[in-house]
């Protein structure tokens, strides 16, 4: 009997004593940026040595707990992208909460560690791509690595390397924060891409864009890079689009230059059919054009200097010069036109020029203070020089009947400045900030038309931005404001417009989400279309300005879905965007001449819905995305109501194994309606196949392999002049290229750095008088 007594107690008093010693460490994990629950976050219990004991990961909650006997830990907790975060537990008698634990995005959290598979991690704000070690392993530049992760809306051009979104909206490209040039992201070596942050729904401070892509790069302490990137056509087509950048690093500085040549050398054909209703007749024009030289020389350089301490500051000055020779423009054409009025054909030459030479200095200084607080400010000087010529003739039976004659030299000058002030809580962020343009414009023009045109305009624009976090739902709210000032001669105008936006999101779980936005805007004219100018078209059209411009006002809302998880993820894009007295063409009868000029029309509609649906097979090996999408616009004018609707989808299929890598795209044409104004989209197909390795790369592709001509149809509903226009060319049909690139590293060594904010101007202000 004692015997069993003593079975019984011994292994009960054993197991008290263990369960005495057993304590439970639980606390939370969140995102510091925004309080939002960080789910699958790594937590690990480590002996003091570093020796790993257990590990847990955190739920949907953020919520974690991890039992073990009592004694002095490290508790590590850890996510993809962000900073691993270490607090001591010193042998606790009894459960111990930590609370909340924080921790902070990091632009380096990924320097040590390899992703075996893309990753998404949904931010209130932005989505976190983490491209995977076989996408950076097969990729040349940063944008062959943005065509392997097919993010939705957002579409690359084969051809160009043009980045849009669905509706050729407008894509800010960025590099730590600060916007930066297309030429400057296919100068990104692939291995320095540790994340991509996609703002695929940008907040009031990104001003008009459409969609942000902000590349987060490594920055070096010491050594530096040669990278060079060139694509060339095999063939008599002139095509060309070759990069070369160098960075060199010292301590806290960083020295870069990037230099870009693009060449072009093809021909376009035009043929046009139009018909003019003169009040007491009408008139059919036929135009079958003839093969006419395309041509243009762009050279982009960049200089930058950087001096950063991470944490504190960071100083960021680039000189960038734009560069562009166009002998021959896309607009050229030489034809031959039968008119119902005469049995003679019409011959016409219209050929145009133009060179722009864009210097500009950049200057950023960002400063981090305590508590979470963060101020910007960014100053952009920029000085455009522009030249354009234009020739047109007409004549009929080898006599001229019209000779045009058009040189126009600009001169612009414009100065940006912006401040942002930031400031993080537990709950949310607060942001704020002001930007300021002053711009001044003065054009000459000579030949037909003789004119002095001097432009002023200043356009400041204040918002502020709350973000706040409640669970599973996010809320953004901004107001902003713009102000806006313009002078010619004696006309002068102020306008004011309102920009409220508010925004909520709500994640079902970590891999779904949907979100709803709605958006006040307002669209200031531009320079050119306010230009108070006239300038002849042929013999029977004018092209003038209209000083007498309002702002337009614009509304819209959106709905955004998504799910990513394995194999399968599918993004729903559903929008309705809505103009009040739009800018828009306006053709006019006056004095026996058809004017073609500018009004605020009544509204423009558009209706959209877009769906990509992405498959991965076999993991990041093989990615297909399918996108169909339709498109409905309603036009208001002030004498005209048009509707249209596009149907369009894209196609892109990416495989690659070890260091082969292949891929094939397909697009039918995205169509926008404007006005009375049809513009078509391009209809092209390409593939392409090559060998990768991290120190160079060959690859051998096609546009148009299978055949078919690349052509784009417009239309102009007009009732006083119907057009239907076809511009097309047999030298973008099965067109083979090479594509080649070296990388050279030296004495590599990272250091994070972060800028985030940069401003531009590339616009002359100069009205184009070609058709």
């Amino acid at each position: 009997m004692k015997r069993i007594l003593s079975l019984i107690i011994i292994p009960l008093a054993l197991a008290s004593t263990l369960s005495a010693q057993q304590i439970k460490i639980s606390g939370k994990v969140l995102d510091k940026t925004n309080a939002a629950p960080i789910e699958y976050a790594n937590v690990t219990l480590l002996q003091s040595d570093s020796t790993f004991v257990k590990g847990v990961n955190s739920d949907a909650n953020g919520l974690f707990d991890i039992v073990n006997p009592t004694g002095d830990y490290l508790v590590s907790i850890s996510y993809m992208g962000y900073q691993t975060s270490y607090i001591p537990v010193h042998n606790p008698t009894a459960d111990s909460n930590l609370g909340n634990i924080t921790l902070e995005p990091s632009s380096v959290a990924l320097n040590a560690v390899t992703v075996t598979a893309q990753s998404v991690i949904d931010k209130a704000d932005r989505k976190l791509i983490f491209p995977s070690e076989s996408q950076i392993k097969t990729s040349t530049n940063g944008l062959d690595l943005l065509q392997q992760l097919q993010l939705p809306r957002i579409n690359i051009n084969p051809v160009d390397n043009t980045i849009t979104t669905s509706g050729r909206g407008e894509v800010q490209l960025r590099i730590n924060g600060a916007l930066t040039t297309n030429e400057e992201i296919r100068a990104i070596t692939p291995e320095d891409i540790i994340r991509i942050e996609y703002h695929d729904d940008p907040g009031a401070r990104y001003g008009s864009a459409s969609a942000v892509l902000d590349y987060i790069v490594r920055r070096r302490e010491s050594g530096g890079n040669i990278h060079g990137d060139f694509m060339n056509i095999i063939g008599t087509t002139g095509f060309s689009e070759d990069n070369v950048s160098v960075k060199v690093n010292h301590r806290k500085s960083e020295f870069g230059l990037n230099a870009y040549w693009g060449y072009r050398k093809l021909e376009w054909t035009r043929e046009n059919n139009e018909t003019f209703n003169f009040p007491d007749r009408t008139l059919h024009r036929n135009e079958i054009g003839e093969p006419t030289l395309f041509k243009y020389n762009r050279l982009n350089l960049a200089l930058n200097y950087s001096l950063m301490e991470a944490d504190k500051y960071f100083l960021n000055v680039t000189f960038r010069n734009a560069y562009n020779n166009s002998p021959n423009l896309y607009s050229d054409r030489r034809s031959t036109i039968t008119t119902s009025d005469n049995s003679t054909p019409l011959s016409i030459s219209d050929l145009s020029s133009e060179k722009t030479n864009i210097p500009s200095l950049d200057v950023y200084y960002q400063r981090n203070l305590k508590k979470d607080q963060l101020i910007i400010v960014n100053v952009v000087g920029t000085y455009i020089n522009s030249n354009n010529n234009r020739f047109y003739e007409e004549w009929r039976d080898e006599k001229p009947v019209t000779d045009i004659r058009s040189h126009i030299s600009g001169d612009k000058y414009s100065l940006i400045t912006e401040g942002i002030y930031e400031k993080k809580n537990d709950k949310g962020k607060f942001t704020t900030g002001l930007k300021h343009a002053q711009v001044f414009t003065q054009n000459a023009y000579t030949g037909n038309t003789i004119a002095e045109i001097a432009m002023n305009l200043a356009e400041t624009y204040v918002y502020a931005e709350y973000q706040i976090q409640k669970g599973k739902f996010n809320y953004v709210a901004s107001v902003g404001g713009i102000r806006s000032y313009y002078s010619q001669g004696d006309e002068q105008e102020e306008r004011y417009s309102f920009r409220p936006s508010a925004r909520v999101t709500y994640n079902i779980n970590d891999k779904t989400f949907i979100r709803y936005k709605v958006n006040i805007w307002g669209n200031t004219p531009s320079l050119a279309n306010l230009n108070g100018v006239e300038q002849e078209i042929d013999s029977l059209q004018i092209r003038r300005g209209n000083p007498n411009l309002k702002m337009s006002q614009g509304y819209s809302n959106n709905i955004t879905a998504g799910y990513d998880k394995g194999m399968f993820g599918f993004d729903l894009f559903l929008q309705h965007n809505y103009q009040r007295n739009p800018v828009a063409e306006t053709i006019l009868f006056e004095k026996g001449r058809f004017i073609r000029t500018y009004e605020n029309q009544k509204a423009h509609h558009q209706l959209g819905a877009e769906l990509t649906l992405r498959f991965r097979p076999i993991k990041d090996r093989l990615t297909i995305a399918f996108t169909p999408g339709i498109n409905r616009y309603i036009s208001e004018g002030s004498n005209y109501t048009h509707t249209y609707t596009n149907k369009y989808m894209r196609l892109s299929i990416d495989g690659n194994y070890k260091n082969w890598v292949a891929n094939f795209q397909i697009y039918t044409p995205w169509d926008y309606f404007y006005g009375e104004s049809l513009e078509s989209g391009e209809r092209i197909h390409s593939i392409s196949f090559g060998y990768n390795k991290q120190n160079y790369s060959l690859i051998l592709g096609a546009f148009n392999p299978f055949g078919g001509t690349y052509k784009r149809n417009d239309q102009n509903w007009s009732a006083l002049i119907p057009t239907q226009s076809k511009v097309f060319s047999d030298n973008l049909t099965q067109l083979v290229y090479i594509k080649a690139s070296f990388n050279v590293n030296f004495g590599r060594q990272f250091k994070g750095g972060d800028k985030r904010l940069n401003n531009s101007d590339n616009d002359s202000g100069i009205m184009s008088g070609s058709k």
